[in-house]
């Protein structure tokens, strides 16, 4: 482990001494158009970001057509299975996706929600391994990824001390390196719940680097993190405040 000095993430440093890592997340903003996650790589390219950050969903894998989680989001959606099914990309699609990132000199992350996605995005390059927060203590999933030795960035949204406290013992036991985000599960959320002062006492417990996985909405939060020692940020992006979708609220324009 490399602890508070940091490690490297294809060819960006992350940790102390070292530029903020940037990470703009589009997570499922394309709403399963190819052409338009295409289109979000081009205009996160042009802002200096250092990442781009999708998900990979693969609905046999990870639902059923009996899940009602969210089914009313999207009107053409019968089911969250279909949801799932309908923004699928195949392993040729995300490996095209993959290429575009590198050749405009971002690096390539995508969270994964089975063991399929793991499989798929370890073929095809991803960068590093970014865990969502309700993710954190799904400890096969992260034993595949910390035995690829790529990076773990692991997001506390949805954890309690004690459950975020023993997936960084699982990690650290590993060779891969890692990093941890402080997140608040809110969409958009409310300033006073961005848990700032969590960043400090993160580091001191974790000894790794840390960084704000914010869903503010605002520029705001991000700025202040690195203020007070964070050196990763990760927002969600949109390319309008007019767009459709679950996450516009709690997202930045590709401007801001």
């Amino acid at each position: 482990m490399s602890g508070h000095k940091g490690f490297k993430i294809n060819q960006n440093f992350v940790g102390e001494h070292h530029p903020t890592y940037i990470i703009a997340e589009v997570g499922q903003a394309h709403d399963g158009s190819l052409g338009m996650a295409h289109a979000f790589i081009d205009a996160i390219a042009k802002t200096g970001a250092n990442a781009i950050k999708f998900q990979t969903h693969f609905a046999d894998a990870e639902s059923s057509p009996k899940d009602e989680f969210r089914v009313n989001i999207f009107p053409q959606d019968a089911t969250r299975y279909g949801y799932w099914k309908r923004i699928e990309f195949t392993e040729g699609e995300w490996g095209g996706l993959a290429k575009h990132c590198h050749s405009v000199g971002l690096d390539f992350l995508s969270s994964a929600f089975s063991f399929k996605a793991i499989e798929l995005l370890e073929k095809i390059g991803v960068g590093a391994w970014k865990i969502a927060s309700g993710e954190v203590n799904n400890f096969p999933a992260l034993k595949m990824m910390c035995d690829t030795g790529k990076p773990i960035l692991l997001s506390s949204g949805m954890s309690t001390w004690k459950e975020l406290d023993e997936a960084v013992a699982f990690v650290k036991k590993t060779d891969a390196d890692l990093s941890v985000f402080q997140c608040t599960t809110s969409y958009p959320c409310a300033p006073e719940s961005i848990g700032l002062n969590l960043i400090g006492e993160m580091k001191k417990k974790y000894k790794v680097p840390v960084g704000l996985s914010d869903h503010s909405g605002s520029i705001f939060p991000s700025l202040a993190s690195v203020m007070t020692g964070g050196r990763l940020v990760e927002c969600h992006v949109t390319m309008s405040r007019h767009a459709f979708g679950p996450d516009v609220s709690a997202s930045l324009t590709i401007e801001e």
